[in-house]
C-alpha cells in the first residue's frame, strides 16, 4: 500500500511538475511556520493544545472531584438498549435517512409537556428544536441574534463554555457582576446595551445562588426594554436540595425575550450529546436555519429512543432515583469534608447543584494546595478559573455527585492526609 500511494504521488508530480518543486524547494523555516488562523480561532479563551484534548472536560478516570459529573454508572442502560432496540425494530430504516433539523416530532412533543409539567415553562412542542447540547444551542443563539462586534452579557464568574462560545461568535463580552440574588442590571446605555444576557436563574454557576423573583422581574423588563434576549441555561434544575424546584424564568417571561435551554448531560449521561432550545415563536425559523447548517440533526436513533424513555415515564423515575442519590452523596460530602479539610476551608453550601464551593481560609494556599491535589490526581477547579472580572477571595469547586460514599470518603482523606504531609 505505501509503494502504491508513492507510485500515485509521483504521478500526481508528473502531472503538476512546477508545483512539485516548488514545494520540495520550501524551507524548513517556511513548512513548518505557524497556519494564519481567522481572528475567530485566536479569540476563543482557551488554551489547551496537543494531547490536552484527549481526555475531555471530565479527565482521567478516578476520584477527581471536578465539579459538575452525574453518576453515569447507575444509569439504567438496559432499559435504554431495549427502548432502542424497539424503536429500531418498529421504525427501521426510516432511523437510518436524514432526519427534521428541527428534532424528533415525539422528542419535542415530550420535552414541551415536561416542560410545562416540572418547569413551569409555557410552550408548545413547534419552539423545542433539538440541539447537541447546551454548547450548540448557545451557538446557535449567538449566530441568530448579535453580529460580530455587538454585546453579550454574561454573569461573572460564569460558564466558561458560554465564554467561548460568544467569543467565537465574535461578540463583544461585558461580563456582569453577581450578588446573592443573581446577576446585577446596569443603567441603560445605548451603548453598552446587549443583544443577549446569559444567565442561570436556578442555580448560578459556579457560586450556586439561586436568582430572586424580584431580580428576574427586573431582568425581563430590562431585556425588553433594550430588544434584547436572555439565554436561560437551566442547568442541574432538577436537582434542588432544599425545597422544591423554581419555575424556571421563561415561564415567567410576559414579553417573549427568554430563551430557554436544557440538556440531558446531568440527568442522564453526557456522551448522549442531546440538548434543546425552546424558542420564542418569532425566532423558531431562524434558530432551525441555523442548526441546518452546523450538522443537520443529532442521531434520530437516539432521538426516537430518549422519547420513548420520556413518555414511558423512566426518564422521571431516574431522575427522582439521582435526586435522592445525589441527597445523601451530598450530605456525606458535607460532613466528611469538614471534618477532614475544615481546618484549611469554609464549605458553602448551596440549595442545589452538583458540586460546592469551598473558600480557603489561609487565603495564601491556593497554590500550594492545587499542587498537592494535581500530584495525587484530585483535581477541583479554582473559582478564578470561570472569572473574566470578577475579583473573588480564593477558593476551589468540588464535585461530588459522581463518586460513591466509600470514593468521597478515599479522596477526601487522601487530599487531606497529602496536604499535612506536605505542609509548607
Amino acid at each position: 500500500m505505501l509503494v502504491a500511494s508513492r507510485r500515485c504521488a509521483k504521478d500526481v508530480a508528473a502531472c503538476q511538475p512546477q508545483v512539485f518543486l516548488k514545494m520540495q524547494d520550501l524551507s524548513p523555516a517556511v513548512r513548518d511556520s505557524p497556519a494564519r488562523l481567522s481572528d475567530r480561532v485566536r479569540n476563543i479563551p482557551d488554551k489547551r493544545a496537543g494531547k490536552e484534548f484527549d481526555l475531555g472536560i471530565a479527565g482521567p478516570p478516578g476520584v477527581s472531584f471536578v465539579p459538575g459529573l452525574a453518576a453515569i454508572d447507575e444509569f439504567p442502560i438496559e432499559i435504554w438498549e431495549r427502548l432502542r432496540a424497539q424503536v429500531l425494530a418498529r421504525k427501521g430504516a426510516d432511523l437510518l435517512q436524514y432526519a427534521s433539523s428541527r428534532g424528533d416530532a415525539d422528542l419535542r412533543k415530550a420535552i414541551a409537556a415536561y416542560l410545562c409539567d416540572f418547569r413551569g415553562a409555557r410552550c408548545h412542542a413547534d419552539q423545542i428544536v433539538i440541539t447537541a447540547g447546551t454548547q450548540q444551542a448557545l451557538m446557535i443563539s449567538a449566530l441568530a441574534l448579535v453580529n460580530r462586534g455587538k454585546v453579550a452579557w454574561i454573569e461573572d464568574p460564569g460558564f466558561q463554555q458560554a465564554r467561548r462560545v460568544f467569543a467565537f461568535a465574535g461578540a463583544t463580552l461585558v461580563p456582569r457582576p453577581v450578588d446573592r440574588e443573581g446577576i446585577t442590571i446596569a443603567r441603560r446605555s445605548r451603548q453598552l446595551a446587549p443583544k443577549i444576557v446569559f444567565v442561570t436563574p436556578s442555580h448560578q454557576f459556579p457560586l450556586g445562588m439561586t436568582m430572586s423573583l424580584a431580580r428576574r422581574t427586573a431582568l425581563t423588563d430590562f431585556a425588553s426594554a433594550c430588544n434584547a434576549f436572555i439565554f436561560e441555561d437551566d442547568h442541574s434544575a432538577e436537582f434542588r436540595f432544599n425545597g422544591p424546584p423554581l419555575p424556571c424564568l421563561q415561564g415567567l417571561d410576559n414579553s417573549v425575550r427568554v430563551i430557554y435551554a436544557g440538556t440531558v448531560s446531568k440527568t442522564l449521561f453526557p456522551s448522549l450529546r442531546l440538548g434543546y432550545l425552546l424558542v420564542p415563536e418569532q425566532l423558531v425559523d431562524s434558530m432551525i436555519r441555523i442548526r441546518s447548517v452546523m450538522d443537520q440533526h443529532p442521531s434520530a436513533i437516539d432521538q426516537a429512543t430518549l422519547a420513548r424513555f420520556i413518555t414511558e415515564g423512566f426518564f422521571l423515575s431516574h431522575v427522582k432515583r439521582m435526586q435522592k442519590l445525589y441527597a445523601d452523596r451530598r450530605e456525606f460530602f458535607i460532613e466528611q469534608f469538614n471534618s477532614l479539610l475544615g481546618d484549611r476551608f469554609i464549605l458553602q453550601i448551596p440549595e442545589g447543584g452538583l458540586h460546592f464551593v469551598a473558600w480557603l481560609r489561609p487565603k495564601t494556599d491556593l497554590a500550594f494546595i492545587t499542587r498537592v491535589a494535581s500530584e495525587i490526581g484530585i483535581t477541583p477547579t479554582p473559582l478564578s478559573f470561570f472569572c473574566m472580572k470578577a475579583q473573588l477571595d480564593p477558593a476551589l469547586t468540588f464535585g461530588f455527585a459522581a463518586w460513591s460514599r466509600a470514593q468521597i470518603q478515599e479522596g477526601l482523606l487522601k487530599l487531606a492526609s497529602a496536604l499535612k504531609a506536605k505542609r509548607p
